[in-house]
């Protein structure tokens, strides 16, 4: 049976040999016939180099741009899959710390100190939830497609921002958002930008 299979795929792959060299000749036929109507077989052609150069420059930098906005477009995906994940990921890491804090709080064998460490805790989370989002809010205002921040424990703020580049003045004024929300030292800010 495997061996009837292998025939009949060699059989199919010699069939389609046959017709594209038959296709490939009729094409040649063709070709050499325009070239015995134009009284110039085996004749060379000047060809203007500069026209030629032209035609392939315009080529290249057709290809170029073609292949220039793949990239962006790949890059941008990426950079859309890094904050789909990256958020994906805080609020999975909040969450879980969220009900920790929780099941403390609820704990009746915890003592008075631990229950308000963490009721605290949980306080200072969903302050921070609150900071992210209106920080988040203002650089989109700014006219960024995407952003993510991140309020570290140690009371650093990272932010991503998507775009390939940010100015001296964006960057000014991202961190001025950041301390205005925020309250933190302007050494505590950490930019970064993705595309």
């Amino acid at each position: 049976m495997m061996v009837l299979q292998r025939k009949q795929i060699v059989i199919l792959a010699l069939v389609l040999l046959i017709v594209v060299a038959g296709y490939l000749q009729y094409s040649y036929k063709q070709a050499s016939q325009s070239a015995d109507a134009d009284g110039r077989l085996g004749e060379a052609v000047y060809v203007d180099n500069e026209i030629y150069n032209e035609g392939l420059d315009a080529s290249y930098d057709t290809v170029q741009g073609d292949i220039d906005e793949q990239v962006n477009i790949t890059a941008s995906k990426m950079a859309n899959d890094y904050f789909i994940q990256a958020r994906m990921e805080k609020e999975q890491s909040r969450s879980e710390a969220a009900e920790s804090l929780k099941a403390i709080t609820e704990d009746v064998n915890a003592s008075a100190e631990v229950i308000e460490d963490a009721h605290n805790k949980m306080i200072a989370l969903a302050e921070n939830l609150e900071k992210e989002a209106r920080i988040e809010m203002l650089i989109k205002k700014m006219g960024f497609e995407d952003s993510f921040i991140l309020f570290a424990d140690n009371g650093s703020v990272d932010i991503v921002i998507k775009t390939p580049s940010l100015t001296t003045s964006q960057t000014a004024q991202i961190t001025d958002i950041v301390m205005r929300q925020a309250d933190v030292d302007v050494e505590d800010i950490h930019i970064s930008t993705i595309f």
